[in-house]
């Protein structure tokens, strides 16, 4: 009984001995690779920063750049939109300490908590700049639960067991080990030490296709699975209280802290909203979300107190470049040539977007005028604007790719 009794000692004292030399090994490689920079050891090395891969759990990754910095001045947010297409590298920056902390799929409560995190820890940020995607602000959907939300320091909740497992954790070590291998095989993560969205063999950020077929069907799918979600009751015509509070309280915060916070509506390609049945009625897509956000923008600098400015500009439009025909014709490939799909537009409209909203020289001529600043007193004549180029884009060159669409929905429906 007594050698059984020291057998079992034995092997308790060799398994605890294993498990916390594994725990050990664990923590001094975690901290050593810091692979979401968040763990913020000094020993942590730089000679891997290069090979730091945050794309499986971006929250975590772009939280943990805010964590690792605190000289960041500029911080531009938003969805997938932005990581690849608004550079904080851009040579109109002039050398400014800019971080892009654009998370794929991330609409406004992903990215308020970002924006927030951001203000929370940079004592040196002077400028936000904020996408808002078309549609969100009247819609319900909330993407915290549908990602790495939950367990990235975004969420307040359950910060001590996020602590511990990013230093002693065995998913935080299976990805240092990836780390390691990237480094080893002298390939770059997804993301540069800005988190911008620049690596080749990436494929191209956003989440959409490359130029040509693959590109095609990606559109293509997107319109027929579109149209197998019925649209929600209230969307699209009701700001969404809740949202609207918090992205208001961002403002307010802004202004408090004497940072200038530039919200902007992204631009979509017009056909991803087009509709045959929308020709000869007077309303545009989201007019709902301009009066609404203008109305806030224009309350909140007049009645809070502070130094931020808080300014909006709108890039959804009928601009030549948003009406790029999709539709292939006569054995040519579609004319995309500065989207990715229908939503991610491509780097040199992005640094346009930057330019005209930063008051930079524009060096594209065809940018000229790409988007204007809102506020409640142009927001009507902008809407006015867009009515008649929305029916003119469905009287004319838009009336084919309209019903090019809406007969691949037809018979994608039908499958």
């Amino acid at each position: 009984m007594r050698a059984n009794t020291r057998q079992t000692r034995r092997y308790a004292t060799v398994l605890v001995a294993t498990a916390a030399l594994a725990t050990l090994i664990a923590a001094a490689v975690n901290t050593r690779v810091d692979p979401f920079r968040v763990t913020g050891a000094p020993w942590a090395s730089k000679d891997i920063d290069p090979y730091r891969d945050i794309s499986a759990s971006t929250r975590t990754g772009k939280a943990g750049l805010i964590r690792s910095h605190d000289d960041w001045e500029v911080g531009i947010f938003g969805s997938s939109r932005v990581i690849s297409s608004l550079d904080p590298d851009a040579k109109g920056w002039g050398g400014k300490k800019v971080v892009n902390l654009g998370m794929p799929g991330a609409f406004l409560y992903e990215n308020i908590a970002m924006a927030e995190y951001f203000l929370k820890h940079e004592e040196k940020a002077r400028l936000l700049v904020f996408g808002i995607d078309p549609g969100d602000l009247t819609k319900s959907i909330d993407t915290r639960p549908m990602v790495d939300f939950m367990a990235s320091p975004l969420n307040p909740s359950g910060a001590l067991d996020r602590e511990l497992r990013y230093v002693f954790g065995i998913s935080t070590f299976e990805t240092s080990y990836e780390t390691l291998m990237l480094q080893r095989k002298k390939t770059p993560g997804e993301y540069n030490s800005r988190g911008f969205r620049d690596r080749p063999g990436h494929g191209g950020g956003g989440g959409a296709a490359a130029p040509g077929k693959g590109q095609l069907n990606f559109i293509k799918n997107r319109f027929v699975d579109d149209a197998r979600v019925p649209p929600k009751p209230r969307d699209g015509t009701k700001v969404h209280p809740e949202k609207a509070k918090q992205l208001e309280a961002l403002m307010k915060h802004c202004r408090e802290r004497g940072v200038r916070l530039v919200l902007f509506m992204h631009p979509n390609h017009v056909l991803l909203q087009a509709k045959s049945s929308d020709l000869g009625k007077a309303e545009v897509p989201f007019e709902v979300e301009r009066r609404a956000l203008a109305e806030m923008v224009k309350a909140v600098n007049q009645h809070q107190v502070g130094e931020g400015q808080v300014e909006l500009w709108d890039f959804y439009s009928y601009h030549p470049y948003n009406r790029e025909r999709v539709r292939p014709i006569e054995g040519e490939p579609s004319a995309l040539l500065h989207w990715r799909d229908l939503e991610h537009f491509t780097g040199d409209v992005g640094e346009g977007m930057l330019s005209i909203m930063m008051g930079w020289p524009i060096a594209n001529p065809d940018l000229q005028g790409y988007g204007d600043k809102l506020t409640p007193e142009n927001v009507e004549s902008r809407i006015s604007t867009l009515r008649a180029d929305y029916q003119t884009y469905l009287q004319n060159e838009g009336k084919e790719d309209v019903a090019w669409k809406e007969k691949l929905i037809t018979d994608g429906l039908k499958k």
